[in-house]
Parts: structure tokens; sequence; C-alpha cells
């Protein structure tokens, strides 16, 4: 279990004495469980990860039994339930989002749906202690396909994290071409503010390094040296995080009744047909021989 206490600046005339939160990330291999208390401007967080693949929902309320046990907290307790709405497995995040509601109804509590991909941005940016980042999410789709998004975050601003790319899907084979086609400029008080260089980008996510996407990045960009990207056990949805993004969504006023809770899909297909499959097959046989040919 990973323990956390920050001191954090909450929103302006809006934060009250104290909020329990209770996050659940669940779109990817791993299942992450946090408990969330912010009290006088004091964050404080417990968390519990583990990689369950298929077998999150096995596991997933024993974990939050366990937490709540450590935190000597009752579920009752609880102000709200945040949850990862994806994008991601399309199993994962029905996981996740059916647990928050079961709870939720309950409990009688609201939920805080946050998206994952701002999350993969948010923990990265927080972990390199940078006050102003534009982060760049690789999550790895499946099928081919890479889930990507891009974001400037600013931790201690009154809006923190800035859409810069929406959630959307791209082929792996195509990611070079599919981000120069999408690549935002940089934006100043009065518009726009020139091109962001991609040396300043911190990455996030899992392909990165699973799919060797940091060094066709590097070589493409002509980057001095290769950029640092998140490792296996770093690059999946914290939950802890997620709360922290749960926690200023829940000023805003995005807490939604439990029979509104969704995930939010960005693919709408879930499986490849046999030609697809047959296709997938070629295209990664040739990016293979390609990546041994440049060693």
């Amino acid at each position: 279990m990973d323990s956390a206490v920050t001191a954090a600046a909450s929103p302006a005339g809006t934060a009250p004495a104290r909020l329990c939160l209770l996050a659940l990330a669940t779109s990817g291999e791993w299942c992450s469980v946090a408990l969330y208390r912010h009290e006088r401007g004091v964050d404080d967080s417990d968390c519990l990860s583990e990689r369950l693949g298929a077998g999150q929902s096995e596991r997933i309320l024993a974990m939050v039994r366990e937490l709540c046990a450590g935190a000597q907290l009752k579920l009752h307790e609880i102000d709200a339930i945040a949850f990862d709405a994806g994008p991601g497995s399309f199993t994962g995040l029905r996981v996740g989002c059916a647990v928050a509601q079961g709870l939720g109804f309950a409990l009688d509590r609201p939920l805080v749906p946050v998206d994952a991909l701002a999350t993969l941005a948010w923990q990265r940016v927080r972990a390199s202690r940078s006050a102003d980042a534009f982060a760049l999410v690789a999550a790895d789709a499946r099928m081919d396909e890479l889930y990507v998004a891009m974001y400037r975050v600013r931790p201690s601003a009154a809006a923190p994290i800035e859409c810069l790319i929406a959630p959307r899907l791209i082929a792996t084979a195509e990611f070079l071409a599919g981000i120069a086609a999408i690549w935002p400029d940089a934006r100043g008080p009065d518009g726009p503010a020139g091109r962001i260089e991609p040396a300043r980008v911190l990455l996030a996510g899992n392909a990165w390094q699973a799919l060797g996407l940091a060094r066709e990045w590097a070589v493409h960009h002509r980057l001095a040296q290769m950029p640092h990207a998140p490792g296996e056990d770093d690059a999946y949805v914290r939950a802890d995080a997620l709360a922290e993004l749960a926690h200023r969504s829940w000023h805003e006023g995005a807490a939604l009744d439990a029979h509104r809770a969704a995930p939010r899909y960005v693919r709408d297909k879930v499986a490849l047909d046999r030609d697809e499959q047959h296709a997938l097959r070629l295209r990664r046989a040739a990016r293979a021989a390609g990546q041994g040919a440049e060693r």
C-alpha cells in the first residue's frame, strides 16, 4: 500500500473543511484503489494497486475493504466515489463503473467520472515536480492502435489541466504522422504563442516503452537524449492521482447520481474479424522487421 500526504490549495471559496473520496481505477491491466481525504488544505491518500488483468472483478471489493480497514474508516464515511471513466479496456471500464454504481446506490453517494488519459498526464507531471509542463499520453489500445491525448498541466493553477489534443485513436503504425497532423501551438494570454517544442513535452502512458515509441519519437525529432518514459509499474492509472483530479471536479459540479454514470468509450469496436486479424499480423511483422533493420 502506498501512502501520500500533500499540502494542496483547493479552488478558491469552494472547499469544504473535509472531503473523503473513494477512487477506483480499472481502465487497464492494473486495478488501483485509493482513499483520499482532504481536510483544512491538506490532502492525504492511501493507495493499493495490483496487476490483475481480467481478475479485477474478483479483487476490487476486497481491495476496498482492505483500504478501509487499514484507515479505520467505514464505507458510510465516504462522501463520493470517483471512477476511471476511460478510455481503456472495455471489460475494465465496465467493472469499475459497475462497482462505483453499486457502492453509490448502496451508500446513496454521488459518483465523479475522471478521464483516464488526463490522469496519466497529471500523475506524470506531478512525478516530475514541474510547475508547468506539457504531457503527451500514448496508451496501448490493442488491435494495433493507441489512445492518444495531450495536456498542459499546471498543478498550482486555478485550472490545473488544459486539454490540447482530445482523447482519440491513432493507428500505431501511423503514430508520428498522426500526432504531427494535430500538433497544437502553445497559447499565451493573447492567443497562439508559437509551436510547442517536442523536447519540452513529457511522455505519459504505457505505450512509449512497451511499443518502442519513445525511441521513434527521439529519432524523429532528433532529440539530444532519449526522453524518459514511464516504466510498466508506473504507466498505469493510479487511483490516488485519479482522486486528486476528482477532488477538483467535485468542486466544479461534475458529480453525478449513480444511475447516470457510464464509461467514456473512444472506440466502438472490441474485436477484429478474420481478415482484420490477418492484416494486423502482417503490419506487426512488417513493423518488427523495420525496427530490426534500423538496429
